[in-house]
């Protein structure tokens, strides 16, 4: 993931999945893969944005607060959301 557009070509992908139903594996498990294929290896620069439409995704397949925070396929945002 070196592009702004590989990156929204992939989100856009598992968006589109998750409006349509179309998520086949556990919600966390889904999560855990986009983390790992997307946020990863995403640049510096385009974490904040990924970070964010991760932590939409998580929100949209309810697994943001059922999960213990070890497991949580939510991490924490990079320095730039970070409250102060």
């Amino acid at each position: 993931m070196d592009t702004l557009a590989d990156i929204r070509a992939v989100l856009a992908a598992a968006g589109d999945r998750i409006e349509r139903g179309a998520v086949r594996e556990s919600p966390r498990q889904f999560m855990d893969d986009l983390w790992t294929r997307v946020y990863d290896p995403a640049p510096q620069d385009l974490q904040p944005y990924v970070w964010s439409r991760l932590a939409d995704f998580s929100a949209q397949l309810g697994v943001m607060a059922e999960l213990p925070p070890d497991r949580s396929p939510v991490r924490a945002p990079p320095q730039v959301f970070a409250r102060r």
